[in-house]
């Protein structure tokens, strides 16, 4: 728990200042209320336009399903497909090969060999590296405004991860013994939660959310492993494998957005922070995001977006009895790090296809540098879609 404290005052302390911005943003732009009339609810996308001035906001990226509104009385729900893929381990910001790992980075485990008839106790390098690891993960959400401002929320998954790794053979050296991979699946973690518009004019409006993650997921996953003695062994998964964290964790937020003539923007701040341990002994580092985008409406309902991410996120803390092995993913510090990442994307209205209230959206990106605690397996690629209606 004095983690915990630490982590979560440190997170919150970097939201209040995004928060802080957004506010000083706001108000010196209110002047600019004459140049659009204000929109009724961020899924009102009739992106109806009166010459260059659009009386309704477009959709916000895909990725960001959590930033929004439902107006007084109304339902939203939505389905967000994701995919990514990681590849490439990375100590700090360089990239090592599998190799180097397998004959250099200690695994915290000895062995003992005969050398000159006596017997020699040496450490043990990791032999299990992995190469890749795909994810998909199904969400589902739902929405209720229970007035213009304030709206509730909850937000279900299906995750599906595979895994591919590589075993040498033996306790040192780098022969190749062979390639193995583990696939896992199943309900990840619950959020449920609200958001709250804090202002609004004509040109801008701030909103903060703050939402709690229920372990509904799993942390006792299963898969085959090779072992360096050519024996295939069924053992827990590891962390980053698991469907779910084992804990409640507080998800607070700020969100700012804007729109003006054809132009939009908005900035976000979003924090996780595990409040204990899970029942197996560790909880995830505390995570913070940092997102920025901007987007231009080419004709009625079309907008095109630019999304950047800053995230940073803690090593694990504590350690389950039950992920071990010669692998680096079961060793709990090589775990967070820090990633920017940039994502193109693309929203359509619904007034394209009749129903003003609905909106498509799709992003697609990669990272631009990432920092990690390594050996990791580093993020390659990622592409999310969004479709929402509101009733």
């Amino acid at each position: 728990m004095i983690s915990f404290r630490k982590n979560f005052l440190g997170g919150t302390a970097r939201g209040v200042a995004a928060f802080a911005l957004a506010a000083a943003l706001a108000p010196a732009s209110a002047k600019a209320a004459d140049l659009m009339p204000t929109p009724t609810t961020t899924m009102d996308h009739g992106a109806d336009m009166h010459g260059d001035s659009m009386t309704m906001p477009p959709p916000p990226p895909a990725t960001l399903t959590w930033t929004s509104l439902a107006g007084a009385g109304q339902f939203m729900f939505g389905y967000s497909p994701s995919f990514g893929g990681m590849a490439g381990n990375y100590i700090g910001d360089t990239k090592v090969s599998g190799a180097t790992i397998a004959t250099t980075i200690p695994s915290g485990q000895t062995h003992t060999m005969m050398m000159m008839g006596k017997k020699v106790t040496m450490e043990t390098m990791l032999r299990i590296v992995p190469d890749s690891m795909n994810m998909q993960m199904q969400n589902f959400n739902a929405m209720y405004g229970v007035t213009d401002s304030l709206s509730l929320m909850v937000m279900a998954n299906y995750l599906q991860k595979s895994m591919s790794m590589t075993t040498y053979s033996g306790m040192m050296g780098s022969t190749v013994l062979g390639d193995h991979s583990g696939t896992v699946d199943g309900l990840g973690d619950i959020m449920v939660g609200a958001n709250y518009r804090v202002y609004r004019d004509a040109m801008n409006q701030i909103v903060v959310g703050l939402n709690l993650s229920l372990p509904t997921g799993s942390q006792t996953r299963q898969i085959t492993m090779l072992s360096p003695m050519n024996m295939l062994m069924v053992m827990r998964a590891p962390y980053a494998m698991q469907t779910g964290t084992g804990t409640v964790d507080l998800l607070p937020a700020v969100i700012y957005t804007g729109q003006l003539h054809r132009w939009s923007w908005g900035l976000a701040y979003r924090g996780r922070y595990a409040l204990d341990n899970n029942p197996e002994g560790y909880h995830f580092g505390a995570l913070s995001e940092f997102h920025g985008w901007g987007g231009y409406s080419w004709i009625p309902g079309v907008t095109t977006t630019a999304h950047i991410i800053g995230s940073t996120q803690d090593h694990i803390h504590g350690a389950d009895p039950m992920i071990y092995g010669l692998s680096q993913n079961a060793n709990p510090d090589y775990y967070g790090g820090q990633r920017v990442t940039l994502l193109g994307g693309v929203e359509l209205a619904g007034s394209l296809w009749g129903y003003s209230k609905s909106s498509l959206a799709v992003e697609a990106g990669g990272p631009v540098y990432q920092s990690l605690n390594g050996p990791q397996l580093g993020q390659a690629w990622q592409v999310t879609a969004s479709a929402r209606v509101m009733f």
